[in-house]
């Protein structure tokens, strides 16, 4: 690596540290589940362990069988001297912004161009989609860290055995992080090889790629192994995620894995039987097909943006708005930039893995789309769609730089670069989208926020059963301790039906197991423009009739700061006194 590439590198990781950080400058807290993971966090730290099945009270039941981010974030408070708060706010993003590391090293093994796999990095950590998620301080955003390391290390692998312990180590370090990014890995990983050597039989290596194919089977017995026999919580859902194809069994599980992998084995041992691994030459596209694809990308992208307008986001009651998809115009264009990218890929040995990974995360999130899968969210595909569609979009915009040059000269070629920046300046400025253009829905917490949450810790008993949407639901039970209702009370702050919101109140989830009476309301002034009660969904504001009963019988204001309250409740059948 030459000294320019190495400062490029290290002042792309500065600019993506601050932008995902950079949510902390406006907001007290950035992530509305934040407040389990630091409750979390924090009980480690204090007592050693995590509590786990009905010792935890939290909206995510299944978030303590996956202790990787909370270990992390303790080791650091221990290690660095910092509260838990902390560690877990700063240095988990922190951590999961380096992914831009290894995701250069990958890019670089598969087209051997510093400058192309640097732009592709710059790309696929920049977009939206992506960025977004690695500022949460979550076990997504570690995941997505742990997800491009060890398929880097995977390539690596390729020809090296010795990359087989640090990757046993991450793909450990995965199944105990976070299950959809295992998920994403074991896809990726398999999925890759098997359409890769479907287009080029031999390539992956001269050998029969069985030790690949021995260590994906390792880890998904791993993996499915500590899903039923540690994991227990999690399991319960697993029905949804396969939609009825395998019984939940740990058996039945381990087993598919098995056989699918040995399937892979046998097509790739077939393929290469009755296909040459020789690469013929090679014609690099024309300007006129380029510009041809690049339109119909356009048209596709924009097209399939478009269709969200009329009908919902497979998985969710998600659409989106003319506006929004003006908004996401910059991410949108990257994709634009893959035209032209394929046959310049065949230069290189591994050029078209780009394109297997690619296929293998489309055609699962086809399978979610298919199957309407509450577990492998089509949505969720979208981060992970960006990171080959980064890489293939930076090779396009190369040659698209190359060709104004010899055609312009080099006014011309230095004016393309000069676009290509200002593209990824763009993605960096629409990372955080307003509510507006996110269903509604608010990650950020407000400084007023956390002082109402402050002033429920000292003014509202601990046994209390507090109401309130998904994101003060976390930050009271986090922060306070309360048992808290997330999404379990919809005709509360949404409905209009008088007896429906009294029946809540009688007996309200809290948010899973024995319904239980609540005891206290908590609003702020997000609420007023989207009560997010279920992440999967979109955000309504707090209805009419909701602004019409808070403040009179049952609720008397106990707190009042602004649009922030909080109301206790004296009605039939809650504990008041």
């Amino acid at each position: 690596m030459s000294r320019s590439t190495f400062l490029f590198l290290l002042s792309l990781l500065s600019f993506l540290l601050f932008l995902a950080l950079e949510p902390l400058l406006g907001f007290s807290l950035f992530g509305s589940d934040t407040g389990e993971y630091y409750r979390l966090t924090a009980g480690l730290v204090g007592t050693g362990h995590i509590p786990t099945g009905s010792a935890y009270g939290g909206w995510g039941f299944g978030y303590p069988d996956f202790p990787g981010t909370f270990l992390l974030a303790g080791a650091s408070a221990g290690a660095l001297g910092l509260d838990p708060l902390s560690a877990l706010t700063w240095v988990v993003p922190s951590v999961a912004v380096l992914s831009v590391l290894p995701l250069f090293l990958l890019f670089r093994r598969v087209f051997p161009s510093d400058a192309v796999a640097l732009l592709g990095a710059a790309f696929a950590s920049v977009a939206m989609p992506r960025l977004f998620s690695i500022a949460h301080p979550a076990p997504l955003a570690l995941g997505d860290f742990l997800v491009v390391a060890g398929l880097w290390m995977f390539i690596e692998g390729r020809r090296e055995i010795r990359w087989y312990f640090p990757l046993a180590l991450v793909g450990a370090s995965l199944i105990v992080t976070h299950h959809l990014s295992s998920y994403f890995f074991l896809v990726s990983a398999a999925g890759s090889l098997l359409l890769y050597e479907l287009v080029r039989p031999g390539l992956w290596s001269r050998r029969f790629p069985a030790r690949e194919l021995a260590f994906l089977a390792a880890f998904s017995v791993g993996l499915f192994a500590y899903w039923f026999e540690y994991a227990r919580s999690f399991a319960t859902i697993l029905p949804e995620g396969t939609a009825g194809i395998v019984s939940v069994s740990l058996g039945g599980f381990i087993a598919g894995a098995l056989v699918g992998l040995l399937a892979v084995g046998w097509i790739i041992r077939w393929r290469r039987s009755r296909g040459s691994t020789r690469v013929g030459w090679v014609r690099f596209p024309t300007d006129f097909s380029v510009a041809r694809d690049t339109a119909i990308l356009l048209v596709g992208a924009f097209g399939a943006a478009a269709a969200l307008l009329f009908v919902y986001l497979p998985g969710t009651s998600q659409s989106t708005t003319s506006g929004a998809i003006l908004y996401y115009t910059p991410v949108l264009l990257i994709g634009a930039f893959a035209a032209g990218s394929r046959r310049l890929f065949s230069e290189s040995r591994m050029g078209l893995y780009a394109h297997s990974w690619l296929g293998a995360i489309g055609l699962s999130a086809a399978f979610g789309i298919l199957s309407n899968s509450a577990v492998i969210l089509p949505s969720r595909h979208a981060e992970y769609l960006l990171i080959p569609i980064g890489l293939l979009a930076a090779l396009g915009a190369g040659r698209l730089i190359a060709r104004l040059g010899d055609e312009r000269g080099r006014r011309a070629m230095w004016a393309g670069a000069l676009g290509v920046v200002v593209l990824i300046a763009a993605n960096a400025a629409i990372a955080y989208p307003p509510p507006a253009d996110l269903v509604g829905f608010q990650e950020g917490l407000t400084h007023q926020d956390a002082a109402l949450w402050m002033w429920v810790g000292v003014g509202v008993p601990g046994w209390a059963v507090v109401a309130s949407d998904h994101r003060l639901s976390s930050m009271i039970f986090g922060f306070d301790g309360n048992r808290a209702t997330w999404d379990s009370t919809p005709s509360l702050f949404l409905g209009s039906s008088r007896s429906a919101m009294l029946s809540e109140l009688n007996g309200s989830l809290a948010p899973h197991g024995t319904p239980r009476p609540v005891n206290a309301v908590a609003i702020d002034q997000t609420m007023y423009g989207g009560v997010a009660l279920d992440p999967s969904q979109g955000a309504s504001p707090l209805s009419a009739a909701a602004k019409a009963w808070f403040g009179a019988p049952p609720f008397v204001p106990l707190y009042e700061n602004g649009p922030q309250a909080v109301y206790w409740v004296v009605a039939p059948g809650s504990s008041a006194t």
